[in-house]
């Protein structure tokens, strides 16, 4: 990973990272007909960064099951 900002101006940094959060909703996690694990979690997860040049973001993410993947 690497600071954008930092790219733009022709610089290098080091990456902290910071905390994370996540929303609270309820996640569902099963086995199927086939045995096959499924693990469906609609939460977010957002993460906040700061470089050594002291410039700051954060990332949003969010967890698939191999099943969400795979669909077209």
């Amino acid at each position: 990973m690497k600071c954008e900002e930092c790219q733009k101006q022709g610089l290098t940094s080091r990456i902290y990272v910071g905390g994370t959060t996540a929303t609270l909703m309820a996640a569902e996690y099963y086995y199927d007909e086939e045995g096959r694990y499924h693990a469906h979690d609609p939460n977010n997860l957002t993460t906040t960064f700061a470089c050594s040049n002291g410039h700051h973001w954060s990332e949003t993410s969010r967890d698939e099951c191999w099943c969400e993947k795979e669909q077209p």
